[in-house]
């Protein structure tokens, strides 16, 4: 009999152990998570911005289910295998997904051997448009 291989699609971020998320939440929160559902708030650790969440946690001791309105776990060192608390960090989706679009850019000058101080101050730039011709 052939064992059949099932392919997932990648849907977000990585996954990261509840038992690491529960542990960088009671660092970053001071306080601790009893047996049963606990909801909490917490905020991002890039701009601040309040994230509300749950988390569960089992008879043994154990979370199983942690969840964070609005916010997504970043491995800091970018590799999703890393899972340990001080490589964690909680950003609300916005930041999140700068941080990533900072990384391609990062990669970007790496490439050319260029520095971000090269770049041009495009704060004033009004946003790009196509046109279909």
């Amino acid at each position: 009999m052939k064992q059949t291989e099932f392919k997932t699609k990648n849907r977000g971020p990585p996954k990261v152990d509840n038992e690491i998320k529960r542990q960088y939440l009671e660092k970053n929160m001071l306080s601790s998570f009893g047996k049963g559902k606990t909801e909490f708030v917490a905020f991002c650790d890039f701009c601040n911005k309040k994230l509300g969440g749950s988390i569960r946690v089992s008879k043994n001791n154990l979370a199983y289910n942690v969840k964070v309105k609005g916010g997504h776990f970043h491995h800091a060192d970018g590799n999703p295998e890393n899972d340990v608390v001080e490589n964690m960090k909680l950003y609300c989706y916005t930041c999140h997904k700068n941080v990533h679009r900072w990384g391609i850019i990062q990669r970007w000058l790496d490439k050319a051997g260029k520095t971000v101080n090269e770049l041009p101050d495009s704060r004033n730039l009004k946003p790009m448009t196509f046109k279909s011709y």
